[in-house]
C-alpha cells in the first residue's frame, strides 16, 4: 500500500486495561510522558522582567507556555537579529527578556531600545557562547526534535520502524520534540545571563550597579542611539519569515498525513491526533496573520493578552490533561515489555515489532496463519535428570505471541 493513500479513520472506544502495571512502572511512564513538556516548554519560556507595581496573574503568566507562544519568540528573535544593523549586547538582553510594564507584556522593538541604559548585567556577549546553559538546551532539544522527525516520517511508511500509532502514555508528548528543531534558528541568539531592576523605581534611574567583581558596568549615554532595525520588507526578513512559516506548515501537513493513513486508533491515539491537530492548525492561522500578513516584530506574541488567545491556551491545556487522562486507562504491557494502548495481538505486533525480534501472534484457531508451537528434539526433567523425548517434532497449542528471528 502506498505510504500515504487515504484510509478512513476508525476511532475505537475507551478500553480501561492498566490494572497490571505497578507502581514503579506507573513512575517511569509518566516520566517519559512529562520529559518533553519540562525539555521542549519550560526551556523555552525564561523567567519575566517585572517593571510594574502591580505583578502578572496567573493567567496572563500561563500563555507564555503554550507551544506557539514559544514558536513565535523563537521566531522573533531570529527575525530580530537578521534586521538588526548595528547588534549590541543590550540588544541581545532586551531581546530575550519578557518586560511587565503598565499592566501588559511588552516585547517591542521601542522597548528593546528603551531599556539600553537600565541593564544592570549584561550578557557576555553578543551571541550564545557555545558553553552557556541555552546552547546546552538546545543541543538536548536538538537531538529529540532529530529522533522525533526520523521516527515520525518512518511512521507514515508501511513495513518501516516507526512512530506508533497505538502509542502509551509514556509517549503522547514525543511529537512535541519537534519544537526543539524550529530552536535552531535562533539558538546562537538565546540567552538568560541578563538582568534588570525589578521595580519601577529602580527602572526609573539610569544608574548601575556593580557586578561580582566590584567594578561598575559602564553607563549608556541617553543621547547614544543605536541604529534601528531594517524594516520587515528588508529581504533577508522576508526570506526568513517564509522559511519559518513554510516549517510550521510542514509540521501540520505531517500530522494530516497521519489523518489521512487512517485505519483503527485507539481512544489514546485519536485524542492525541486530535491534539496537535488543532494546536499546529491554530499555530498556522496565527502566523500567519501576525507574522505574514501583519508584520509583527514584537518578541511577545501580539495576541498574549487577548481574551482568545487565552481560551485557546487553556483549551490546549485540556486537551494535553484529557489525553494523559485517557492514555493512562489504555496503557498496558504487551508481552514483549512495551507498552501499547492497543488490545489484542495487533497491538502486540505494533508494540512488538523491530530490527531486534518478530513478533508473531499464535492462536488456536486452524484458519489463523501462525497456530501452535512446534519444538524439535527438547528434553524434560525426570527424576532429577534430562531425557530426550524423541526426534519428531511436538506440537503444542496455546494462544500468546512468539517473539524471535524468522531464518527463511
Amino acid at each position: 500500500m502506498p505510504a500515504l493513500e487515504y484510509r478512513s479513520l476508525n476511532a475505537l472506544p475507551l478500553r480501561v486495561q492498566n490494572q497490571e502495571i505497578s507502581f514503579f512502572e506507573w513512575v517511569t511512564l509518566l516520566t517519559l510522558c512529562l520529559t518533553p513538556l519540562v525539555a521542549h516548554v519550560l526551556v523555552g519560556v525564561p523567567s519575566p522582567t517585572i517593571l510594574d507595581d502591580n505583578r502578572p496573574t496567573w493567567y496572563h503568566r500561563i500563555c507564555h507556555y503554550n507551544p506557539t507562544s514559544i514558536l513565535w519568540r523563537y521566531a522573533i528573535i531570529a527575525d530580530r537579529r537578521i534586521r538588526a544593523q548595528d547588534w549590541s549586547k543590550a540588544d541581545l538582553a532586551a531581546t530575550n527578556a519578557l518586560f511587565w510594564i503598565d499592566g501588559r507584556w511588552d516585547g517591542s522593538e521601542a522597548m528593546t531600545k528603551g531599556t539600553h541604559q537600565y541593564c544592570v548585567h549584561l550578557p557576555e556577549g553578543t551571541r550564545a557562547s557555545l558553553f552557556s546553559r541555552e546552547m546546552v538546551k538546545t543541543l538536548i532539544v536538538t537531538f529529540q526534535g532529530l529522533q522525533a522527525i526520523t521516527l515520525l516520517s518512518g511512521g507514515l511508511t508501511e513495513g518501516a520502524i516507526g512512530f506508533t500509532k497505538w502509542m502509551a502514555v509514556d509517549i503522547i508528548f514525543f511529537p512535541i520534540a519537534l519544537i526543539g528543531l524550529l530552536r535552531l534558528f535562533c539558538c546562537f541568539w538565546l540567552t538568560d545571563d541578563f538582568s534588570y531592576p525589578s521595580s519601577t523605581d529602580n527602572f526609573l534611574c539610569p544608574c548601575r550597579q556593580p557586578d561580582s567583581s566590584g567594578q561598575s558596568f559602564e553607563r549608556f549615554s541617553e543621547d547614544d542611539e543605536s541604529r534601528p532595525f531594517l524594516p520587515t520588507t528588508y529581504w533577508g526578513s522576508i526570506l526568513f519569515r517564509f522559511v519559518y512559516g513554510l516549517s510550521i506548515l510542514g509540521l501540520l501537513a505531517l500530522t494530516i498525513c497521519y489523518a489521512i493513513s487512517g485505519g483503527n486508533y485507539t481512544a489514546t491515539t485519536f485524542t492525541v491526533l486530535l491534539f496537535y491537530l488543532v494546536f499546529l492548525a491554530a499555530t498556522t492561522i496565527i502566523f500567519f496573520i501576525f507574522f505574514i500578513c501583519k508584520h509583527d516584530t514584537t518578541t511577545i506574541i501580539p495576541c498574549i493578552s487577548d481574551t482568545w488567545y487565552q481560551i485557546y491556551t487553556g483549551c490546549i491545556i485540556s486537551f494535553a490533561v484529557v489525553a494523559i487522562v485517557i492514555a493512562c486507562l489504555e496503557t498496558r504491557k504487551s508481552p514483549c515489555g512495551k507498552f501499547t494502548s492497543g488490545y489484542g495481538p495487533d497491538a502486540d505486533v505494533r508494540a512488538c515489532l523491530g530490527s531486534v525480534a518478530d513478533a508473531i501472534p499464535v492462536s488456536e484457531g486452524f484458519d489463523e496463519p501462525f497456530y501452535g508451537l512446534a519444538a524439535y528434539e527438547f528434553t524434560k526433567k525426570n527424576n532429577g535428570s534430562f531425557a530426550k523425548v524423541d526426534d519428531k517434532q511436538q506440537v503444542a497449542n496455546f494462544t500468546g505471541m512468539c517473539l524471535g528471528k524468522l531464518e527463511l
